[in-house]
């Protein structure tokens, strides 16, 4: 057992963070960084659409590889089915290195359940963006008039190092070849109370992200804001939340409300609501779009990245998020709940309980949904 309790990476100390919120910001500076990148670029992604944003991307990954830079790019088989051809074609014949991660057959059906959920770009040894967002339309303003609102985290300093070493992890265990990549002289850690660390998830068996999230929780004496799209959660973490606002924690949560891309899980999320709510947990439903970002803040700690939260990232996806004490950071991460309250509308106990016999019905169809998905997220888990 303590081979599951020990953290793949130690705590980094030498870092900057920058919140980045919506495609306006964060793709704005992606893809920046990719057109400045002169040694590599690593791109991990889940989702990867063909459309205006992925023409914007394809262009500066194959740019950069023609001027000397070494491109890798690692897409999820499942996720990218919505890139054409022709557009893998383009990075191929451009010289981008590209690989599908594990391949959907219907003839091995539990394998390609487990897929590599992970939104990650690394350029050259400084800068690294992780978070929620993936490269489609769905996620630019000015492409989708409902854009998906979402959050990536820009990060500078040594845990950039812990990234590529994951991102290699990773592409090792798809692809025989691999380019190791020259890793700079990490700076003499000054240990101060700003630190950082990687966080990993990989099913069941080694699931860093969830184990910290709920000690977090655990140990919140102030604050737990909380932001997901599909918070179909283990009963470890709803049963922390509730006991820290028992005690008295400023317990709030941000789920989807009218807009969402899979409604059935936002019917499955509201089973929760009833003893949340009774347990002083403040719940909240974001109303101008979808909310596809994914935070927790407990105090003095917060982390971002790709997991929901979810029984697939409990028990089948490759996931990574980034846990961090920052002052600066943290600041962006706070007004950045509260504007998002601000177009929330919050839920209260008495009119949830008096709400409709359909809404009742559709929370009892998806809880059986659920089960199902437990079940078999179980049965074939890594």
């Amino acid at each position: 057992m303590k081979h599951k309790k020990a953290y793949q990476y130690p705590w980094r100390y030498n870092n900057t963070f920058k919140v980045l919120v919506d495609g306006n910001e964060y793709f704005t500076e992606m893809l920046n960084e990719i057109t400045n990148a002169k040694e590599h670029v690593l791109l991990e992604q889940y989702l990867f659409e063909s459309g205006n944003t992925a023409d914007q991307f394809i262009t500066e990954l194959c740019l950069a590889e023609e001027r000397g830079v070494r491109v890798y790019v690692l897409l999820d088989d499942y996720g990218s089915a919505g890139l054409s051809d022709d557009d893998k074609k383009k990075l191929t014949s451009a010289g981008v290195s590209l690989h599908l991660y594990n391949p959907a057959s219907i003839f091995h059906f539990g394998k390609s359940l487990k897929r590599d959920h992970r939104k990650l770009l690394v350029v050259d040894n400084y800068t690294a963006f992780i978070g929620g967002a993936c490269i489609t339309d769905k996620f630019t303003p000015d492409i989708k008039n409902k854009y998906w609102h979402d959050v990536m985290l820009k990060i500078q300093g040594d845990i950039v190092i812990d990234l590529i070493d994951s991102f290699n992890d990773t592409w090792k265990k798809q692809k025989e070849s691999l380019q190791i990549f020259q890793q700079r002289n990490e700076l003499p850690e000054k240990k101060t109370r700003q630190k950082a660390r990687v966080l990993i998830s990989a099913g069941s068996e080694k699931n860093e992200i969830i184990r910290s999230v709920i000690k977090r929780i655990r140990a919140s004496k102030r604050q737990v804001w909380l932001t997901s799209p599909y918070f179909i959660s283990s009963w470890k973490i709803r049963r922390a939340l509730r006991y820290a606002a028992k005690r008295g924690v400023d317990v709030r949560l941000i789920f989807p409300g009218p807009y969402s891309d899979h409604k059935w899980i936002t019917y499955g999320i509201q089973r929760y609501y009833q003893r949340l709510l009774k347990a002083n947990v403040a719940v909240y439903e974001f109303q101008p779009r979808f909310s596809h970002a994914k935070i927790i803040l407990c105090d003095d700690w917060y982390t971002i990245g790709s997991s929901n939260l979810d029984l697939w990232n409990q028990f089948l996806n490759l996931d990574a998020n980034i846990e961090i004490y920052d002052t600066d950071s943290q600041k962006q991460i706070l007004d950045l709940f509260e504007s998002d309250f601000s177009k929330s509308n919050q839920i209260l106990l008495h009119k949830w309980n008096a709400r409709s016999f359909l809404q009742h019905a559709k929370e009892i169809i998806s809880g059986v949904m659920i089960r199902i998905l437990r079940a078999v997220s179980r049965k074939f888990k890594r």
